[in-house]
């Protein structure tokens, strides 16, 4: 009998120490990257810029001056990980950071990370 007590003893360790490993691969797991600020320029128009005042009334001033385009407006997430975020104008593509600093690429982005919801 004491034979038999040693079989299920080591069967049910064996049991649970398969239900100990590790075999969930990372990419299983997406990180949240949430919404902290929106930021737009104070004075966010776009310009054009002449050397000579006459030419802002003039027909050719696109031809004549320099167009200046307003800065964008940015959104910065954060993610559960670590990782920073940035988007301009509405932008549908995250230039992400790890946290040491090393650039995530808009596929690990996809692969890794979600935008969590703001509602």
């Amino acid at each position: 009998m004491y034979k038999h007590w040693k079989k299920i003893a080591l069967a049910i360790a064996a049991f649970f120490w398969n239900g100990c490993s590790d075999n969930s691969s990372s990419s299983d797991v997406k990180y949240a990257c949430s919404l902290k600020v929106g930021v737009c320029p104070e004075y966010g128009v776009d310009f054009y810029y002449c050397e000579n005042p006459e030419d802002y009334q003039s027909p050719d001033m696109n031809k004549k001056c320099t167009f200046t385009p307003r800065d964008p407006c940015s959104n910065y997430y954060e993610c559960e990980d670590g990782a920073t975020c940035t988007t301009y104008d509405n932008e549908t593509i995250m230039r992400c950071i790890d946290a040491q600093g090393n650039q995530i690429t808009q596929e690990e982005f996809e692969k890794n990370y979600y935008e969590e919801n703001r509602y």
